[in-house]
């Protein structure tokens, strides 16, 4: 588990840095953040009537808002949920929409010099593990059966030439024909 000076080592090498209204979210992540999870990238915003930040880690999305004097709360969105994230930029500030299963996330008042960053940073993580869950589903789909067709046809063949040369006795031909039809 991260400690709170691994994590504030961190957040000062990220091109954003810590935000002044944020230290408090960034207490918390040594106590939210899970044994092998490490941060990649934050952001400060509203969500959900909240102000608080956005930390991009190698598994997931987190929303913290410490709140103003007391409570916590915490939202993710882990990457193998989210469908897509966008963003938006205003004069002075951006917007962060998360599409998870038919929800979405609007984190309002972000950065705007670093909306863009974050989420292509987000997009290429999504992307990674979407292509990562194509090529194991890939690998676990059975063979086409126009393929096994194929390959009985073939054996068929094989089993008439063996009966026309001779070595096939007529009786030997059914029985290896009904094994193969099996």
């Amino acid at each position: 588990m991260a400690t709170l000076e691994e994590v504030i080592a961190v957040v000062k090498s990220l091109p954003n840095g810590a935000t002044f209204w944020n230290g408090k979210e960034i207490k918390e992540l040594p106590n939210i953040l899970w044994e092998d999870e490490t941060l990649e990238a934050l952001i400060g915003g509203f969500y959900d009537g909240g102000n608080g930040v956005l930390a991009a880690t190698n598994k997931r999305l987190i929303f913290i808002d410490k709140g103003l004097m007391w409570g916590l709360k915490v939202e993710d969105f882990p990457y193998d949920k989210i469908s897509s994230i966008q963003y938006s930029k205003g004069l002075l500030l951006g917007e962060i929409s998360i599409y998870t299963s038919g929800n979405k996330a609007k984190i309002d008042n972000v950065d705007k010099a670093y909306c863009a960053q974050f989420c292509e940073q987000v997009r290429a993580r999504i992307t990674n593990i979407s292509k990562n869950a194509t090529s194991s589903e890939e690998s676990q789909q059975p063979e086409p059966k126009e393929n096994s067709q194929n390959d009985l046809i073939d054996k068929l063949k094989q089993l008439g030439e063996l009966k026309t040369q001779g070595i096939l006795t007529e009786e030997e031909f059914i029985l290896a024909k009904q094994k193969l039809l099996q």
